[in-house]
């Protein structure tokens, strides 16, 4: 694709997306002159400055967004839906709090919220404004979103943010009830896009975890974007344990960014199951800002028919004495495409790290295909450290 025609398309896209955050912004009402509209409108601002990636960035090689920049998205609404389907989507003999999202609008009835556990409390983005105690926290995470500078989807979910949440671990508190956040996806007339977002702040000696699982209803058979935005900030010697498991439908656009800081002393445990969608996109990406912590990243994948599933990892180990883990194992079958990109940097000060990680994939068939790059770049001389790859057939 020459660069005059990338550059023809990007600006038709772009143009689409600014009717779209004009039909979104009429449909606010009274909630067009808070502070988070701010954000919303210096998200879709940044669109000037950000191009949409193509298989010409190195980091986005085996993936292609032209299906999904083509599709003609409207506004995502809500579908009345009932307990009783919750109840089977559910996770059996999973004791969580549940909040429940139904094509990104958040349905209160099916949710129950007022049962959290101490310890946690879950504000909307907009509550989170008016609480003194964490507005500083949600203005400086909106605004590494909409700076981002490889990464206008993080923009844009800023741009379209309806139903965000602030979740808040109290300091020295074992919160041993996950929060379970069921995205579903339910039948519509025409594409809609969908942007749900969690910012996560986890205090000093604390433990928590979130359960995130994505379902299709029977009949969401039309194709449909969503784009994920969540960041954690987990504090001094606090322990974070995430854990996703996607079964969107087959028709299904997913682009998942999460973004991770560490405190001294801490721990990240993110765990992926991957099964649905027509094209995914997780991008997983944490920065050590403190000695002594610890960072597992694992994932499973399952691609056939003509779905392609693309895990992309960072790891940036900037201090000493730290450790990670990273183990991602996929099958694909029939058509199936899947891409894994994981990246560590050991930088000069990190010394004493010990980072470990393994990309293995099973390819069933002639026509399915596995394309993986586990990368390390080490600065740092008194470090342990291995990569590694296989594929089998």
């Amino acid at each position: 694709m020459s660069t005059a025609i990338a550059q023809d398309r990007y600006s038709e896209v772009k143009d689409r997306f600014r009717s779209l955050f004009n039909v979104f912004e009429h449909a606010l009402n009274g909630h067009r002159d808070d502070q988070l509209h701010g954000f919303r409108k210096a998200g879709i601002q940044r669109l000037d400055a950000l191009d949409f990636p193509t298989r010409r960035d190195e980091n986005w090689k085996y993936t292609s967004l032209n299906p999904l920049l083509q599709l003609p998205l409207q506004d995502s609404y809500a579908v009345t839906v009932d307990a009783a389907t919750i109840d089977q989507l559910a996770i059996p003999e999973l004791d969580a709090c549940r909040l429940v999202l139904v094509n990104g609008i958040l349905q209160p009835e099916l949710c129950g919220l007022d049962q959290l556990p101490e310890g946690m409390s879950l504000l909307s983005l907009e509550e989170a404004f008016e609480d003194s105690e964490v507005q500083v926290q949600v203005k400086e995470m909106l605004e590494a979103s909409v700076q981002n500078e490889h990464n206008p989807f993080s923009a844009l979910n800023v741009a379209f943010a309806r139903n965000g949440f602030f979740l808040k671990v109290a300091a020295n508190t074992v919160v041993e009830r996950p929060l379970h956040i069921m995205h579903i996806a339910a039948p519509t007339e025409g594409p809609v896009f969908i942007n749900p977002q969690l910012l996560v702040v986890t205090g000093a000696h604390s433990e928590a975890s979130v359960v995130e699982t994505y379902h299709a209803l029977d009949g969401a058979n039309e194709a449909y974007f969503t784009n994920v935005l969540t960041r954690v900030t987990v504090g001094v010697n606090a322990h974070f344990y995430h854990y996703r498991i996607q079964k969107e439908s087959e028709a299904a656009y997913l682009i998942s960014n999460i973004d991770v800081e560490q405190q001294q002393d801490s721990t990240y445990s993110s765990y992926l199951v991957d099964l649905g969608g027509t094209l995914v996109r997780n991008n997983l990406s944490t920065v050590l800002k403190g000695q002594n912590t610890m960072t597992n990243y694992y994932g499973v994948y399952v691609a056939k028919d003509r779905q392609h599933l693309d895990n992309q990892t960072f790891l940036d180990h900037a201090l000493p004495h730290c450790g990670s883990n990273e183990l991602y194992k996929g099958i694909l079958d029939d058509r199936g495409r899947g891409v894994f990109n994981g990246k560590v940097i050991v930088r000069q000060d990190a010394q004493k790290t010990n980072a470990f990680q393994q990309n293995s994939s099973l390819v069933l068939s002639n026509t399915a295909a596995m394309d993986t790059k586990p990368q390390l770049e080490i600065f740092a001389d008194d470090v342990r450290c291995s990569h590694g790859a296989t594929i089998g057939q």
